[in-house]
């Protein structure tokens, strides 16, 4: 299958499942999720120069949900439910709620891993990922203002 989702282990820790505590807002419970990083490659920019592009995304689960899977969420081999990776483009920055990074927003999209902050009318693009069981949600991409090109984008002959 082209757009499989595969799992992915932890860098750091070689793990598939990192545990962390989540509070409930409405009750206030403390209580332990999983997060599972998952990829896939999808098709992009085939209105200018195709390529092949890593999707990726974080699911959470419930510690009955992983026991459920077991032996089934394992590095490099498919997540255990169909789904897929959806992007979600919006002008409303994603703020961290754990982490080094705890109620900072998250950075803009930029062109290239240094480069201008791409913007939709004149305000910057955040770039969210997540998994989906709807094989039939579609990306929510935003039009960019023009960027100016830098030299790693100029054709030579």
């Amino acid at each position: 299958m082209k757009d499989q989702v595969l799992v992915v282990e932890n860098s750091r820790t070689g793990n598939v499942v990192t545990m962390k505590s989540i509070t409930d807002k409405l009750t206030g419970e403390i209580r332990e999720v999983g997060s599972v990083m998952v990829q896939s490659k999808a098709p992009t920019g085939l209105s200018r120069i195709g390529r092949l592009a890593v999707r990726t995304a974080f699911v959470t689960l419930e510690q009955n949900l992983i026991d459920y899977f077991g032996q089934d969420l394992v590095a490099g081999e498919p997540f255990p439910m169909e789904g897929k990776i959806v992007v979600n483009e919006t002008l409303k920055p994603y703020i961290f709620k754990s982490g080094p990074k705890k109620g900072q927003p998250q950075d803009a999209k930029t062109k290239g891993k240094n480069g201008a902050v791409i913007k939709h009318n004149g305000k910057p693009v955040y770039r969210n990922s997540f998994f989906s069981t709807n094989m039939n949600e579609k990306d929510i991409l935003l039009t960019s203002d023009v960027v100016e090109d830098d030299a790693s984008s100029t054709v030579t002959e």
